[in-house]
């Protein structure tokens, strides 16, 4: 037998959690309870905001009969779907070149974990996470993506290109020294990396290679020399390192 009251209960459980959860309803967070007739079944969805897992633990402990058979939809923003792939291919995921669907369903597993996802940080995160949705785009002029759209080009493209559009530095996002050096001397599997997962050269391995080349452009002089703090610091690590294993025999 239904629990008594359900409909009410459910209904000011889901208001209550979006509250808990500080969700927006402009950015249409809200946690909603919808009621499917046909399978007779409640449903709790809302946008990025908390993780099912969350959602699920704080309904329960809240009001456990009214929420027992109760299912739990988490979706997803563009902004989340974005922001999830780059942190999807930050962490080496291995790139399939281009498979939309497969893309996606990794990445939703990498969003399940994140709670807010669709709130980039102001800055670099925010400019990458709008390039990319616009890119997605194609400049259909629709102002927006799907997912699998957005997760099938990063699949296909990697991460540096959003950083560095049409081979070029972008002011508005502004490369580190040893993001420099790594887009300009990265070869073979290292460039793949850095390509694809945007994965830096070692500050020794950025150093021998402006130092090889003769010709190296000023930028490259220029960042190389921003470096040689971080630089004495791995030789004495290194150095350390080496001492140790002179001790130990290993």
């Amino acid at each position: 037998m239904a629990p008594k009251n359900r409909s009410a209960r459910i209904r000011r459980l889901a208001s209550a959690l979006s509250e808990h959860f500080k969700l927006e309803y402009s950015k249409r967070e809200w946690i909603e309870a919808e009621y499917d007739d046909r399978r007779a079944e409640w449903t709790l969805s809302w946008t990025d905001g908390p993780t099912r897992a969350q959602v699920t633990r704080a309904a329960r402990a809240a009001d456990k009969e009214a929420v027992d058979g109760v299912r739990y939809e988490r979706r997803y923003s563009q902004q989340a779907y974005a922001l999830g792939a780059i942190g999807w291919a930050r962490e080496e995921a291995d790139l399939q070149g281009g498979n939309e669907w497969w893309a996606v369903s990794r990445v939703e597993e990498h969003l399940a974990k994140v709670r807010n996802p669709g709130r980039p940080k102001p800055g670099r995160e925010t400019d990458m996470v709008e390039r990319l949705i616009k890119a997605a785009d194609g400049d259909r002029g629709r102002h927006w993506a799907e997912g699998s759209e957005i997760c099938g080009l990063i699949d296909k493209r990697g991460l540096a290109w959003l950083l560095i559009p049409a081979g070029k530095p972008d002011e508005r996002l502004p490369l580190t020294p040893i993001e420099v050096l790594t887009a300009h001397y990265a070869r073979g599997e290292k460039q793949r990396a850095w390509r694809e997962h945007l994965t830096l050269l070692t500050e020794l391995e950025a150093f021998a290679a402006v130092q090889a080349d003769l010709e190296a452009p000023a930028e490259a002089v220029a960042a190389v020399l921003e470096l040689v703090p971080d630089v004495h610091a791995a030789i004495d690590a290194a150095v350390a390192d080496l001492r140790t294993r002179a001790v130990t025999g290993a």
